[in-house]
């Protein structure tokens, strides 16, 4: 397993399919270095009142596929896949780092496919991506 220590949360709404990724800068630049070497397996931190949302997902699974990437809950309904070519999950990784590094606390990326979108393929599942927490910036 990758991302050791680092307590990023994913939290989903069944019935709507909306899933927001939370952690602090640091976090989500560990979820980065995953995506670009194309592999991973990171835990999340289980939240028992995952409140407006349904439930909390225990980890993402980051996995190295061909084509366009694709992001859905697991079968088990406990994780997150993020599968895809090298070069979709280096434009995944590009966009959450930027944000990583530059979004104010208050700010949310959007990860939505629409057609011809760049690299999500069609039938990915919605996610928000959060700052969360006050950690330094990685330098």
């Amino acid at each position: 397993m990758t991302g050791g220590g680092v307590v990023l949360k994913l939290l989903r709404e069944d019935s709507t399919g909306e899933m927001e990724l939370s952690g602090t800068r640091s976090e989500l630049l560990i979820l980065v270095r995953d995506l670009r070497i194309g592999q991973g397996e990171i835990d999340m931190a289980k939240i028992s009142d995952p409140s407006p949302y349904g439930r909390s997902l225990s980890r993402i699974e980051i996995r190295k596929a061909s084509g366009n990437l694709r992001i859905s809950s697991s079968g088990d309904g406990e994780s997150l896949e993020v599968e895809g070519g090298l070069e979709s999950l280096a434009l995944l990784a590009d966009n959450i780092d930027g944000f990583a590094l530059e979004a104010d606390q208050d700010d949310h990326l959007h990860v939505d496919y629409f057609p011809e979108h760049d690299y999500l393929a069609d039938g990915s599942e919605s996610l928000v991506v959060c700052i969360e927490g006050d950690a330094p910036e990685l330098s």
